[in-house]
């Protein structure tokens, strides 16, 4: 709620009559400004033991930005997509192949918790779910080894195991082993290492074997009772086999240490498989860990023979390999190490070649549009950022569709186009406040902004009148003083920049980033929201105070505006009016300006909303995009604004031409009125 320090209610907008006579406008859907971004993420890849086609199992994220299953077979000569079964899921973990036709894999525990679990079978009819009852609530099903079609097994790190004949799952008791990997070479007999021991399965029951007290990671057999154990730590990897005629004991290692890093370990999990011509083939990397090399060593019983794997160009994910050939999975991934394209290597002792796997583009978590400045219905430029990593990106749209532009900068914050072809974004680049100008369809980046006072910051709004614009942004002041405001304009002579209001300790005490509107050349507003200190030496409130500078006769004034709200965009109709949206801490608040200088509050129902955009296409009509509610249509009267509803909900950014023709969107849809 507002604060003893807000501001208050107009009687007159207090009665919020509707505007009955106003027509509504009619919204319709048009192209998103959202960048989609190719996003397979494969996180296992299973060959048959003979024949040519492997399979790799994952996810990707749909245009909507649903994550759903990713299935790509190899069929020998190129990766295609399956269809995945009937029925949504967030993805696939783990797959075996126990021929060319029959696969089996464990659905994402996340996507289906509770009671049930389901399992992804693959025949001569296509892929299928197969449901069980969960061995217990927080079961995570994670390792699966198929002998056949009718004889696969599957285990969890929390000791619980199913088997699979085929048709059917049953539940098995629970185990007190924990095991790191699962392999299964015939229906009456597994394998699985659980640290210093190594379990047996004889189709009834599990016998331990403790192993000299190295810690085992990966196990794999070709045969019943022939199999390859392997060990991590920092003395290399100690390696012990089993073989019909005898029990577990140790063999030569391979050469070498591997790269001392757990980050590296866990992609692959030491990428061990085993083939049935009597190979296993391990998947290491080694030398100094900032460079580390690839490497794939082959066990015969005759040792080991060790051959060099291209550098992958992102995260190796996964292993698999049949007779004659093993495939490598790498993800090409962002800055902040989240997989964007799958890619196949494949290959056999020295020579490997890359294989294309299908990308398909999506929408990637943190995706987001987040601004756009519109002339015509068909004309717009847009900012965004794409993916987790937050990689920003800059959309022109001529005609009906986004086309995607190289961005100018590091960061865009904010975007103005004065007419056809001309804009300019604000943002930073190289940790300096920046603009970019648009002309003649290409951007020129105009000199960093840097006073004396400036250490870094960022351009966050941007305001044009004609080829005329003002900035503000915020700043961290030299020597560690704190963070503050400030506002820039640009002419023939260079930069000319002010610094507004107090500094604060830190850019999180920003509630809302600086936000400006000028409605003529020597006229602009800012609004911006800050944390602040209640008294000396009190810790900061959870509540922010709102400010705003308003540029007159040449001099910017600074006052601060209430207590207990953020007021996050504005825009103004003309030199005595404007509409700002933002939050009262749930529920949210739109403001207007008045011709007094008073900002009052205008009546609306806001619950559980907050409202980041605002666009007023003539003097007397506003239109508030946010979270929670829907657009409302702003209509100025001689008793106040008064708003209603009149748009989709839950929209991020709005921008408008003309009276009532307007674009909103958010990182799912975008509509148009008129």
């Amino acid at each position: 709620m507002l604060g003893a320090g807000s501001v208050p209610l107009d009687a007159g907008e207090a009665r919020g009559a509707p505007d009955r006579a106003a027509d509504v406008p009619t919204w319709t859907d048009t192209p998103a400004p959202v960048v989609l971004r190719a996003n397979t993420v494969i996180e296992e890849v299973a060959c048959s033991p003979t024949g040519t086609s492997c399979v790799a199992v994952g996810h990707r994220f749909e245009r909507n930005g649903d994550q759903v299953i990713a299935i790509q077979r190899w069929d020998g000569a190129a990766w295609r997509v399956e269809t995945p079964p009937a029925r949504a899921s967030a993805g696939l973990i783990n797959v075996a192949c126990s021929t060319a036709t029959d696969c089996v894999a464990i659905e994402d525990s996340r996507a289906q918790r509770g009671d049930t679990r389901r399992l992804a079978v693959r025949s001569a009819t296509g892929w299928r779910w197969v449901e069980f009852p969960s061995p217990r609530h927080a079961a995570d099903l994670e390792f699966v080894s198929c002998a056949a079609a009718s004889s696969c097994m599957v285990a969890g790190h929390g000791g619980d195991f199913v088997a699979f004949d085929g048709a059917a799952v049953r539940v098995l008791p629970r185990m007190p082993l924990r095991p790191f990997d699962l392999s299964c070479p015939s229906a009456m007999y597994c394998a699985a290492p659980d640290a210093t021991s190594l379990f047996e399965w004889d189709g009834a029951t599990w016998t331990e074997t403790p192993l000299g007290g190295d810690y085992l990671w990966d196990v794999g057999c070709w045969a019943e009772r022939a199999c390859l154990a392997l060990g991590g730590g920092y003395a290399g990897t100690p390696t012990y086999a089993r073989s019909p005629e005898a029990t577990w004991h140790a063999v030569p290692s391979p050469s070498g240490r591997p790269v001392d890093d757990s980050s590296l370990w866990d992609t692959v999990r030491l990428g061990l498989e085993c083939v049935p011509n009597d190979e296993c083939h391990l998947l290491r990397y080694t030398g100094r860990r900032r460079a580390p090399d690839l490497e794939l060593l082959t066990w015969t019983t005759g040792g080991w023979v060790e051959n060099a794997v291209p550098t992958p160009e992102g995260m190796v994910k996964a292993l698999g390999c049949r007779p004659g050939e093993c495939v490598v999975i790498d993800a090409i991934v962002d800055p902040d190490e989240y997989p964007l394209r799958a890619r196949a290597l494949h290959g056999y002792g020295p020579a490997w070649v890359h294989r294309s796997m299908v990308n398909p583009h999506g929408v990637l978590p943190g995706s987001r549009p987040f601004e756009a400045s519109c002339l015509t219905r068909d004309w717009c430029v847009g900012i965004g950022s794409s993916g987790v990593g937050d990689e920003d990106y800059v959309v022109r749209r001529t005609g009906r569709r986004w086309v995607e532009v190289a961005p100018p900068l590091e960061s865009q914050w904010d975007v103005d186009c004065w007419r056809t072809g001309s804009c300019v974004v604000a943002g930073w680049h190289d940790k300096k406040p920046r603009i970019a100008l648009l002309e003649a369809g290409r951007w020129r980046r105009q000199p960093v902004l840097s006073p004396p006072w400036l250490a870094e910051g960022s351009m966050t709004g941007v305001s044009c009148v004609g080829p005329r614009c003002t900035y503000t942004g915020y700043y961290r002041a030299r020597h560690d003083a704190g963070y503050g405001a400030f506002v820039a304009r640009r002419d023939g002579t260079g930069w000319h920049a002010q610094r507004l209001g107090p500094l604060v300790e830190d850019d999180t005490w920003f509630h809302a980033f600086p936000s400006i509107d000028c409605p003529t050349a020597s006229r602009c507003v800012v609004v911006t929201s800050q944390l602040q200190p209640r008294k000396p030496g009190q810790q900061r409130g959870q509540m922010p105070n709102s400010y705003e500078a308003v540029l007159e006769d040449g001099v910017w004034r600074w006052r601060e505006v209430g207590h207990d709200f953020s007021l996050f965009d504005l825009d103004c109709p003309d030199a005595d009016h404007c509409v700002a949206g933002g939050s009262d801490g749930y529920p949210g608040l739109i403001m207007a300006r008045g011709v007094d200088g008073r900002w009052r509050r205008v009546a609306a129902p806001t619950r559980n909303a907050d409202f980041y955009s605002v666009s007023c296409p003539t003097s007397r009509e506003c239109y508030v995009a946010g979270t929670g509610s829907r657009v409302r249509r702003l209509t100025r009267t001689p008793s106040g604004w008064r708003a209603r509803e009149t748009g989709p909900r839950d929209m991020t950014d709005i921008t408008c031409w003309a009276s009532r023709s307007c674009l909103t969107f958010n990182n799912r849809t975008a509509r148009v009125s008129r």
